[in-house]
């Protein structure tokens, strides 16, 4: 029994892995990018569906292998210098990857894409709206439905005060969320009387009418990512504000135009010889909601990634990001993660960067390239282990906002944004490791590669 997307089966009691254990099958294999997405009881769960005779235990498992919210906050949190001693005590992290070598063999890209051009993630940073204080503030004191209904806002007294987590998250992104104003002069959306106020009432809608105008002049083809398809709507009535051409899938698109519109995107790059449409009528850009369009497209054409809103689970953001950077992919990719300084974000993405350090001291770090046996024949060194649990940015904490609409310098922006400095050896053939600016700035932060991802290089199967 061969099953694909291996991760679905993380969930050890769900109908999917009950119906697929009633399959009788002399063997099983998984093909997973992501066999850890949130914690080790998942990466159990995938080994006792491939062999439940010696993966019978969870509360064992658990008994040897704790790690939980590595780096985090919580009192239950396991911290990196706990990791540490127990490796030079026991050789904890060892003794995983030993018990894990058997069952486990991995590929990557650079494994098999020797040509694949390089990929670099940008973390940028926008603050907040005085429209979007105000709102944080509601929120947090309680009475943001009684607010918005002074306010004339639309089912204002439909607004649930419940889960304040999401609220805050739906801010971050934009306020119009919780409901457009009316302009009292023509009886329209604000929105629609005054498009302008689109951008000026959201940090992040600010940052991405910079990023977008730019990437636009330079002849870039762009996909945007978000959690939300409200944010979809607000960004399409955007691109209507600006005249660009856009293509847009999320959970509601049915099969046929998921296709039709990727076709009509890739056809500007595979048409006419294969080269790319750089005129100001091209398919500028592509809206997908990440849960959607995370799985079975094909966007290569593109070599812009923004995600405009992060998701709980690093990987997804991870296989957005792949959509583009990819089989077909000729020039190197930029992704852009969008962050709300001083909000809900900053969590998220601790928490992200949290699950990611999970992922590379056990898969990255156990060097699983050939069955049964390390690909190198040193062991896991402590300054190996300590790389694998660096933080993905050094000072995220540091990242506050605290000037009312902070927002990226034009220096700082032309920077990130020129591909040449952040791909300066892409055109010369010898890869594209360190970019010519500093990869810590005021409002952005480059992640960089862990050296000991040197077996990594790219997400992939696995």
């Amino acid at each position: 029994m061969i099953v694909d997307e291996g991760q679905r089966l993380k969930n050890r009691k769900c109908c999917l892995i009950k119906n697929l254990k009633m399959i009788r099958a002399d063997n099983r294999l998984l093909l997973s990018g992501t066999p850890i997405q949130n914690n080790l009881d998942e990466l159990w769960s995938l080994l006792n569906f491939v062999n439940p005779q010696i993966f019978d235990d969870l509360n064992v498992f658990q008994s040897w292998f704790g790690f939980k919210d590595i780096g985090g906050k919580g009192a239950e949190s396991t911290t990196e210098s706990e990791i540490l001693a127990e490796q030079g005590k026991d050789n904890i992290v060892t003794k995983l990857h030993e018990i894990l070598r058997p069952f486990l063999l991995r590929r990557v890209k650079m494994d098999v894409l020797k040509e694949m051009p390089p990929k670099k993630e940008i973390v940028v940073y926008a603050g907040m709206s005085q429209l979007q204080r105000g709102y944080a503030a509601n929120i947090a004191n309680g009475v943001l439905r009684e607010e918005l209904m002074k306010s004339g806002i639309e089912g204002a007294n439909m607004t649930s005060q419940i889960n304040t987590l999401m609220n805050h998250r739906k801010n971050s992104n934009h306020p119009f969320l919780f409901g457009e104003p009316i302009d009292p002069a023509s009886g329209k959306h604000v929105g629609t009387a005054f498009p302008a106020l689109l951008i000026r009432a959201s940090g992040k809608f600010n940052l991405l009418d910079r990023m977008l105008t730019r990437l636009f002049k330079a002849k870039h083809q762009v996909l945007i990512f978000s959690q939300m398809t409200e944010v979809l709507s607000i960004i399409e009535d955007y691109l209507v504000y600006r005249n660009w051409k856009y293509c847009r899938i999320d959970g509601s698109t049915k099969i046929d135009d998921r296709q039709r519109q990727m076709d009509l995107f890739n056809a500007e790059k595979f048409n006419n010889g294969g080269a790319r449409n750089n005129d100001d009528d091209r398919l500028f850009v592509f809206l997908l909601s990440t849960r959607a369009g995370g799985l079975g497209i094909n966007l290569a054409s593109a070599d812009t990634c923004i995600i405009f809103d992060s998701d709980w689970n690093p990987h997804q953001d991870s296989q957005a990001m792949d959509r583009c950077h990819r089989i077909g992919q000729t020039l190197p990719v930029a992704v852009y993660r969008l962050l709300t300084a001083g909000s809900v974000d900053m969590t998220m993405m601790e928490k992200a960067v949290s699950k990611k350090k999970l992922d590379r001291m056990t898969i990255a770090g156990g060097d699983f390239r050939k069955g049964g046996a390390r690909s190198k024949s040193e062991t896991l060194s402590t300054e190996v282990l300590k790389d694998l649990l660096a933080d993905d940015i050094a000072n995220l904490r540091e990242k506050t906002d605290n000037v009312e609409n902070v927002r990226i310098s034009e220096e700082e922006l032309n920077a990130i944004m020129d591909r040449e400095q952040l791909f300066p050896n892409f055109k010369i053939g010898i890869g594209a490791e360190r970019s010519l600016i500093p990869e810590e700035g005021k409002m952005y932060d480059i992640i960089a590669q862990k050296e000991a991802e040197g077996l990594d290089g790219f997400d992939g199967k696995q």
